[in-house]
């Protein structure tokens, strides 16, 4: 189990947690008697009434003590893994698990997922689960490529100026694009063979320096 203390998610907690406070404080004043349950149990626990003298005017104030203990956790957070990792992998992981949330919301609202154009609730559900899983690999992608940025810099008593200078090259690159114009730009490498009577012959788009070095990193060529 990972504990984490995040700064932002506490003011964030503790803004919404005072204006819900305050609300409540309102409504009461405004001679609200109805609330629902989990209101009431706010109020019980975190606001006082009480009015001066008979037929007073009815004054609300805050249980300051237990509001300072509700506020005692805000900004922590807990992460229980079944693997053996260290605290930040665990941390990077879980995002990465947000991220496919976030991405499969963003496919189903916008990526045409919202226009499934299928008769049948089976090949609907199929097409959401294999959008599902290209989004999974998606966040494999983008872990290979944090694993080849990793590599540059590291071990440069063993690398030659060249191939030094041309990591720094590379990992100015990666930094300036997302994912998708990283798989844009390699779409269009292609190889061509042609077999004629003069012998075979092969074309190749474009491919740099820069190009090849990150395919070896990735594992995709080995040359």
């Amino acid at each position: 189990m990972h504990v984490y203390y995040s700064p932002d998610n506490e003011a964030k907690k503790e803004l919404a947690f005072r204006k819900d406070l305050l609300e409540l404080k309102a409504q009461i004043q405004g001679g609200e008697t109805e609330f629902t349950p989990s209101a009431q149990k706010k109020i019980d626990k975190y606001l006082t009434c009480s009015k001066k003298g008979r037929g007073g005017q009815l004054k609300v104030g805050f249980n300051d003590k237990a509001i300072t203990e509700a506020k005692r956790y805000f900004g922590y957070f807990a992460l229980v893994s079944n693997q053996t990792m260290d605290t930040f992998t665990a941390l990077e992981n879980y995002r990465l698990r947000e991220k496919i949330e976030e991405l499969f919301a963003v496919q189903k609202g916008r990526l045409d997922g919202a226009r499934p154009r299928t008769w049948y609730p089976d090949n609907l559900r199929g097409r959401q689960f294999t959008q599902f899983i290209s989004l999974g690999y998606h966040c494999f992608l983008m872990k290979k490529i944090k694993e080849v940025q990793a590599k540059f810099g590291k071990n440069e008593s063993g690398k030659t100026k060249s191939l030094i200078k041309l990591e720094k090259k590379l990992g100015n690159w990666l930094a300036q694009r997302s994912l998708a114009q990283i798989l844009d730009w390699f779409d269009c490498i292609e190889t061509t063979k042609v077999q004629t009577a003069m012998g075979s012959y092969r074309w190749s788009t474009e491919s740099v320096a820069r190009d090849r070095l990150f395919l070896k990193y990735l594992g995709v060529v080995t040359e």
